[in-house]
């Protein structure tokens, strides 16, 4: 039976004890205990944990940089971190801690039965993923034994249908799984972009008044003091840029400005940071779509701007954004090397599969035309609204039970066709001029 795990960090024995005594003999879960970094890396590279607590200040070991470590390990990259201290209460510790990856800060004293309830929340979700992982294990051993069943006897039609709608009623029902955590992440990083906004912006605002009140006043009576307020203006300053770089990584402010504005900034900001070339056609009028289908298009850029700067070699990029028959088109081609066959295999290469699942749980489609050096190009189509997604599920569906032996052979929604590019921009719309 699986016991999911809870590692506590802290240097100090007293503090480690108190903090064990509040979770030691809760039934559902195993406390774990490290009284260094080199032990708790050792644990978190042997065992999986459902939760970590962390002490941030220790005289012999620095907290964020232990979050750090574990969280650059493999195994340990996804692992909840809450850290607690009973010193560093500003808002700056506060914000670094969750730069390095934090789930929650606390402060001591604790009351106990928040932190139970805490660490219960991540043990359920720990257990959940188990149940989920046999799900997935069990129902790719299903599909291995069905693709053998099919091949030994294609004269059962009523039996195979039966076992096929099974299938395809598990697979629909992973994909609305994933498609809820895909929202719920959505949810949660525009949650916590706009209280950082709300609350820790406006708090940084009304100190950066004050000090620069207090600059302008002590100008020429008191030129030390008027040294050092300009270094603490100077310091606010980075703070306000690197709280606006955190909010903008987890939602971008200007999505609320619609699909168009978003798409330009996502350009301009590719072509800023990385100097390759972009040339960008986007429909004058307004794209109006939900939000749903607005972030899940700008993740499908921003996603493909990654992968063209980090993979294609290339120096320009072109990208056609347009609207016709009621669906929303997006075309994004490189001039690079192109995917090589045997690529997209790689260990943990997942960013077209990640692409592929977003447009395919809007009921859309992808298609990738790649030569070797010759360029790649990405193009995706989704429903402009719910109902078109919806008929389109099922027609599918009505498809797939008229004709069931045509099923067996039936295509992915993701195509890879290598060639045809004779040309980088042989497919590209003719709705902007080249450069």
């Amino acid at each position: 039976m699986f016991v999911p795990k809870v590692l506590l960090v802290n240097e100090d024995s007293a503090g480690l004890l108190a903090l064990s005594s509040l979770l030691t003999g809760r039934s559902g879960y195993e406390v774990v205990t490290a009284r260094s970094r080199e032990e708790t890396l050792r644990h978190v590279g042997n065992d999986d944990f459902a939760v970590i607590l962390l002490d941030v200040g220790m005289p012999g070991m620095d907290g964020f940089e232990i979050a750090e470590a574990i969280h650059s390990h493999p195994r340990s990259a996804s692992v909840p971190i809450i850290f607690v201290t009973a010193h560093y209460a500003d808002e700056i510790n506060r914000l670094k801690a969750y730069q390095k990856g934090a789930v929650d800060y606390l402060f001591t004293p604790i009351i106990p039965q928040i932190l139970q309830t805490k660490v219960m929340v991540f043990v359920e979700q720990a257990k959940t993923n188990m149940q989920l992982q046999r799900q997935k294990e069990d129902l790719e051993k299903l599909n291995n034994d069905l693709q053998a069943q099919r091949l030994l006897d294609l004269r059962h039609l009523t039996e195979r249908r039966q076992v096929e709608e099974a299938l395809r009623q598990s697979q629909k029902e992973l994909r609305e799984l994933a498609s809820y955590q895909e929202r719920v992440k959505e949810d949660e990083r525009k949650r916590i972009a706009r209280e950082i906004h709300d609350d820790l912006g406006q708090n940084l605002l009304a100190l950066r008044l004050d000090v620069a009140m207090l600059h302008a006043r002590t100008g020429a009576a008191h030129p030390k003091l008027h040294g050092k307020v300009n270094a603490v203006l100077e310091h606010i300053d980075r703070t306000m840029k690197t709280m606006r770089s955190i909010i903008n990584n987890l939602r971008p402010t200007v999505l609320d400005l619609g699909l168009n504005a978003a798409i330009e900034w996502q350009v301009k900001e590719f072509q800023r940071r990385t100097a390759v070339g972009c040339e960008l056609n986007v429909a004058d009028t307004e794209l109006v779509v939900d939000d749903n289908r607005a972030t899940a298009l700008f993740r499908v850029l921003q996603e493909s701007l990654n992968n063209v700067f980090r993979h294609a070699r290339a120096t320009r990029t072109k990208i056609d954004v347009y609207q016709t028959d009621g669906r929303i088109h997006m075309r994004v081609a490189d001039n690079g090397i192109g995917i090589f066959p045997g690529c997209r295999r790689k260990a943990n290469s997942f960013g077209l599969i990640g692409i592929k699942e977003r447009i395919s749980m809007l009921g859309g489609e992808l298609t990738i035309e790649t030569e070797p050096d010759k360029g790649t190009a990405l193009m995706v189509s989704i429903p402009i609204s719910a109902q078109d997604d919806d008929a389109g599920e099922n027609s599918e569906e009505s498809a797939a039970d008229a004709e069931p032996d045509q099923r067996l052979n039936e295509k992915p929604a993701l195509a890879i066709r290598q060639p045809p590019l004779p040309a980088h921009d042989r497919a590209l719309r003719k709705s902007g001029s080249r450069s």
